[in-house]
């Protein structure tokens, strides 16, 4: 499954995030939590019960549970609007999760079950990658090296985030994208022409670095568009560039035919 993060980083999760799905008009919503250090619920549990449930103790509680939504079956809430002033305030990310089927519980807590496990596995990335990323002098120095300019590329900041982007992983990049379509809806939802020209050229810049089969420039065009559909097909075009990225080209065909359905 992939995140679209529209508030926060996919490649530095807080580690607390609202995550939201659509099921027709109405939005539901959950709250995935990643807990610094991880608990054995079985522990917790009073003796005669933790006897009688055995090993289902750590199936419902989780085996050294590290991360969970509460609640497990996301719930209704007045809108979206609500839920990004309500990150804002208390400093959470804000993740769509895509669309749920209306009325199906067990379907909702297993979507819900992914997104816990893709935040955490994002949220794992950062954190051994902060613990054994090089200091800003190496990166400075790696950085030292100048790389050609390509055509209508100014030299100064846009140079510079060039740069980074080259550094970055595939999955990186993807993780890069992912957070700047969600700011470039948030900018444009909300007529910031300079945050929207801005994120339009991050967006610019990441897609002379992506190969051409993750459809960066698609991507880029379903951000700006603040339709229902575009909000959709910018959703889908993410989602397929993190399917290609695994080489599951099954999941790819069938996103090219939900894609076919909104343009």
């Amino acid at each position: 499954m992939a995140l679209t993060f529209e508030i926060g980083d996919p490649s530095a999760p807080k580690g607390h995030a609202i995550a939201y799905f659509r099921s027709g008009a109405e939005i539901l919503a959950t709250y995935v939590l990643i807990l610094p250090i991880s608990m054995d619920m079985g522990k917790y549990l009073p003796p005669l019960l933790a006897s009688q449930l055995g090993g289902m103790a750590g199936d419902i509680m989780g085996e050294g549970m590290g991360s969970f939504a509460a609640p497990p079956v996301p719930e209704q809430v007045e809108s979206l609007d609500y839920l990004e002033r309500l990150a804002r305030v208390r400093g959470d990310d804000l993740v769509a999760g895509g669309s749920l089927a209306s009325g199906d519980v067990a379907a909702a807590m297993s979507e819900a079950a992914e997104v816990v496990q893709e935040y955490a596995r994002l949220y794992d990335t950062h954190t051994k990658l902060a613990t054994s990323a090089p200091s800003g002098e190496t990166l400075a120095s790696e950085l030292r090296e100048p790389t050609p300019l390509t055509a209508g590329e100014s030299d100064g900041g846009g140079r510079v985030e060039h740069v980074l982007y080259e550094l970055m992983t595939e999955r990186d990049k993807l993780g890069e994208l992912s957070k700047l379509v969600g700011t470039m809806r948030f900018a444009t939802e909300r007529n910031d022409t300079g945050l929207a020209e801005e994120t339009d050229e991050s967006i610019a810049a990441l897609e002379r670095v992506l190969p051409e089969r993750y459809w960066a420039a698609k991507v880029r065009a379903a951000a700006k568009d603040v339709s229902y559909n575009g909000a959709m097909l910018a959703q889908l075009y993410v989602e397929r560039c993190y399917k290609l990225l695994g080489d599951d080209f099954a999941a790819v065909q069938l996103l090219e035919k939900r894609i076919g359905d909104f343009l």
